[in-house]
C-alpha cells in the first residue's frame, strides 16, 4: 500500500448523498467485491491459477505459487505476466482458471434492490473473463442490475490497475470520470481512478480484516473503506 491515513469517519444521511450526487456511473469490480472473498471463490481461483502456472512451466506448487505472486504483484495480474513472459494464449488461462465451482454465491435481496436503487448507468468492470463474469452475477440474482458489463476481454486482456484498461472503458462506453464512483477490493486498482478525479470505495471482507490496532487505516487514494457494501450503498438513499 500507499502512504497511509487514518480513515475519516463515513458520512451518512444527506452528507453521503451530497458526496455521491454528481455521480451518474457506478463501477464495480466483481470477484471480492460484489460477494466477501471469505465465500471460497477466491481460494479457488488462486488454487487454478497455481495449477496452471505449475503444469505450463512445469514446477512444483511453492514455485508455481510463488511465481504467481510475484507475477501478480509486477504485472497486476498473473495472467499479465504469463502472457508477456511465457507466450500463454489468454483464453487458454482463462478458461482453465475458471472453471471453478460457484454454488456458494447466492441471490442476496438488499444487495440487488440496493444496487437496482442507484441513478445512471450501473457496470461491472473486472479482469476476470466474461464467462466468468456473467455467471456469477447470474448466480447471485445481478444480472439484470447492471447495465454494463467490461470483462478483460475489452481491454485486450491488459487490464486493472494499467490505464488502459480504464481508457478503453471510458472511451469504448462514454464514461465520464468525474462523475463516476470505483469500487474494488483491491487498493491498487484505485490507484488510477483517484488520480482521475473518481469516488473511490475500498471494499473489504471483514472476515479476512487484520485484527491489528491499525485495521481503521486506509491509502490516501481511497475514499471511503467499507465493511458492508449493502449498508453502504442503502445509506445513500440517493433515490428514496
Amino acid at each position: 500500500m500507499s502512504v497511509q491515513v487514518r480513515a475519516r469517519e463515513v458520512e451518512t444521511g444527506s452528507g453521503l448523498r451530497e458526496a455521491f450526487a454528481h455521480v451518474d456511473t457506478w463501477i464495480f469490480d466483481l470477484d471480492d467485491t460484489l460477494y466477501p472473498r471469505s465465500v471460497g471463490v477466491h481460494e479457488q481461483l488462486r488454487r487454478r491459477v497455481v495449477a496452471f502456472v505449475a503444469r505450463h512451466m512445469g514446477l512444483e506448487h511453492e514455485a508455481a505459487e510463488a511465481i504467481h505472486l510475484d507475477y501478480y504483484e509486477r504485472f497486476g495480474s498473473t495472467l499479465q505476466g504469463m502472457v508477456e513472459l511465457h507466450g500463454v494464449v489468454p483464453a487458454e488461462f482463462l478458461d482453465f482458471v475458471h472453471d471453478i465451482d460457484l454454488s456458494m454465491l447466492v441471490p442476496n435481496p438488499r444487495l440487488i434492490a440496493a444496487i437496482g436503487k442507484l441513478p445512471g448507468r450501473r457496470v461491472v468492470f473486472t479482469n476476470a473473463s466474461r464467462g466468468h463474469a456473467e455467471a456469477a452475477l447470474a448466480a447471485m440474482g445481478l444480472s439484470q442490475e447492471f447495465d454494463l458489463v467490461v470483462s478483460i476481454e475489452n481491454s485486450g486482456f491488459v487490464g486493472k490497475p494499467h490505464l488502459s484498461a480504464f481508457e478503453l472503458l471510458f472511451a469504448g462506453h462514454g464514461v465520464a470520470p468525474a462523475t463516476a464512483a470505483m469500487f474494488e477490493d483491491r487498493p491498487g486498482n484505485l490507484l488510477v481512478p483517484h488520480e482521475l478525479g473518481m469516488k473511490t470505495i475500498l471494499v473489504v471482507d471483514p472476515n479476512q480484516r487484520a485484527a491489528a490496532a491499525d485495521g481503521a487505516m486506509r491509502p490516501s487514494h481511497v475514499d471511503y473503506v467499507v465493511e458492508n457494501l449493502v449498508l453502504f450503498l442503502d445509506d445513500l438513499s440517493i433515490r428514496a
